[in-house]
């Protein structure tokens, strides 16, 4: 049976083809159109990705609710201050750098980012709600980062070298994880 044609935001901006984006926390669809795209193109467009959607929206559902300020996020800010210096004095000289500054963050779209010139990185507070071994892998994931900024076969082999079974761990983490694919930065 198809899935039904989701209700859906559309945001005209100067980009070359359409985008379908599934925002946590309810699902949210919306749509990234060129200003000469037709309504109707979107339409069939959304319908043809309705399944796809359903699939996200089934998955965001299933996602704890995000994080608010308060007292829940403060505890698990110092649980995570607490896991991951560990973490970097461990993977830091296994990867080949320097330990660098971190800092955490709410963050909406990745588990973390890398800043290689000042050589920060910053965690996504939801990871404090993760297995440690996530946190683990998100930790290696960034350090990859200060060798090779960019995810090409280069930051590949330094993931399989230092944790070599990262892409269990990423799959763990994204299945009920956030927005976009973990780490994009």
């Amino acid at each position: 049976m198809p899935s039904p044609m989701p209700d859906y935001v559309v945001t005209r901006k100067r980009v070359k083809n359409l985008r379908i984006t599934v925002k946590p926390p309810a699902g949210e669809v919306r749509v990234t159109a060129p200003a000469f795209v037709s309504e109707r193109a979107i339409r069939d467009f959304v319908a043809s990705r309705a399944e796809w959607i359903a699939k996200h929206q089934a998955r965001i559902a299933l996602q704890p609710a995000p994080l608010e300020p308060g007292p829940d996020a403060n505890r698990l800010r110092r649980e995570l201050r607490r896991a991951i210096p560990p973490l970097l004095a461990e993977w830091a000289p296994r990867v080949g750098v320097p330990i660098p500054d971190f800092t955490i963050r709410r963050m909406t779209t990745r588990w973390g980012t890398c800043n290689v010139r000042a050589r920060r990185v910053t965690f996504n507070l939801e990871l404090a709600r993760r297995e440690p071994e996530l946190l683990e892998y998100v930790v290696v994931h960034e350090l990859a980062h200060l060798i090779e900024s960019g995810h090409n076969q280069r930051f590949y082999a330094v993931m399989d070298r230092a944790l070599p079974d990262w892409r269990l761990k990423r799959k763990a983490l994204n299945h009920g994880g956030i927005a976009r694919d973990l780490a994009d930065g």
